[in-house]
């Protein structure tokens, strides 16, 4: 039932992967830009996480003490929560507003860096070379980038360590914060509502 299968009339040809002169530099200015923006966008993510943080708690501290003064029995304005968040309003719209334009400039800066890199690789010698495209999707250009390089140069993937490490700073910052403002906010509640016993 089983016979053998026949050889492929077609050969498989070694495809050599194209190669840039020895010497030929392997990063550009942009290629930098692009990878430092990456941790660029980091520090923006962490100036924000630090701007929210005070409002945040604060909001947290007062609907307690309001929870606490209605479970007692007073009788608490509608319009109390209302108050308590324009009166924080400021602080949380301009966290917003500074992590919001830091992280459009930034992202802007990647996509024309990428671009920017590609070009100028072109202009180097490199017969292949990653999408410029792929900087709408932050680091994956970067990344990419360093894999085409090297594949042509045997060397280049220093930028691509440079994201890989802000995008794991990324998310041990990002996890870090939410459980540290977790417990700070359960902190806020209970002296908030420490004001009932």
């Amino acid at each position: 039932m089983s016979a053998s299968v026949p050889p492929s009339p077609w050969t498989h040809a070694a495809v050599e992967e194209p190669r840039v002169p020895r010497g030929t530099p392997v990063y550009t200015p942009w290629a930098w830009v692009t990878a430092w923006t990456t941790v660029a966008a980091v520090a923006a993510s962490a100036a924000t996480m630090w701007l929210l943080t005070e409002p945040l708690l604060t909001y947290v501290r007062h609907v307690a003490e309001l929870s606490g003064m209605a479970a007692t029995g007073v009788r608490v304005q509608p319009g109390a929560v209302f108050a308590i968040m324009f009166d924080l309003m400021p602080g949380i719209m301009t966290a917003s507003l500074v992590g919001t334009v830091l992280s459009w400039a930034l992202y802007a800066l990647a996509i024309v860096a990428g671009y920017r890199d590609y070009v100028q690789l072109g202009r180097l010698g490199y017969p292949k070379r990653f999408h410029w495209a792929w900087s709408f999707l932050s680091p994956v250009y970067t990344i990419g980038r360093a894999v085409v390089v090297r594949r042509q140069a045997g060397a280049g993937s220093a930028t691509m360590w440079i994201a890989l490490a802000a995008i794991a700073a990324s998310l041990v910052l990002s996890l870090g914060w939410s459980f540290w403002l977790m417990t700070a906010m359960f902190d806020a509640m209970r002296a908030g509502l420490g004001t009932i016993a």
